[in-house]
């Protein structure tokens, strides 16, 4: 499981589309919603804000980690830049 702290939208979900497995985003209420096969869940995730500690994430493709660790890697970088 990855924890997403920081959110550029639209860079994770190129990240999302560019996965080869399915990327699974955990709710708080323990549900789990695939954001690459539930266009609803994509929908609703691209309208809300990423909440102050982070979100988790899983994917089904073990080589689909790396491209999250840079999104990640990018995503820190970016923010840090604009404080």
């Amino acid at each position: 499981m990855l924890r997403i702290q920081y959110l550029d939208k639209d860079r994770f979900m190129q990240q999302v589309a560019a996965s080869r497995g399915s990327v699974l985003l955990h709710l708080a209420n323990g549900e789990t919603c695939d954001l690459k096969k539930n266009s609803a869940a994509t929908e609703l995730f691209q309208m809300m804000d990423a909440p102050s500690k982070g979100f988790d994430i899983s994917v089904t493709d073990p080589a689909d980690v790396t491209g999250f660790l840079h999104y990640m890697l990018e995503a820190g970088r970016r923010e840090r830049a604009a404080c």
